[in-house]
């Protein structure tokens, strides 16, 4: 009868050990940089192309989503010359917002930030 106990015990220590590892993190919201209310973000970067030292041209497209919503177009610069770009980021409104950026090259930045 021990015998049974001990080995039950082992397995109900195991059940919730791997229950542990296996469960999501208790904070489920999204990774994000802390950004304070009335501040503006400068995002730069620049093009790669088929060679080195060669960079692509066109225009950059940025968006956004405001607390999950629609997504809405931030800007859409062109690169100069030499492929280099930049969006400049003001938030309006408190709360979570992602930034998503598409280059001329086809290269996706993701950005997160909340704005207390």
């Amino acid at each position: 009868m021990r015998r049974i106990i001990t080995v039950n015990c082992a397995a109900v220590a195991l059940i919730l050990i791997l229950m542990a590892v296996a469960a999501p993190s208790a904070d489920r919201g999204p990774k994000s940089l802390p950004l304070p209310f009335h501040t503006s973000v400068t995002l730069t970067g620049d093009t790669l192309g088929s060679l080195p030292g060669h960079h692509r041209t066109g225009h950059v497209f940025a968006t956004a989503t405001w607390n999950h919503g629609v997504r809405y177009v931030v800007g859409t610069p062109s690169t100069d010359s030499l492929g280099r770009w930049r969006v400049r980021f003001h938030p309006s409104h408190r709360g979570f917002y992602e930034l998503r950026i598409l280059t001329p090259d086809a290269a996706v930045f993701q950005y997160a930030f909340t704005v207390h």
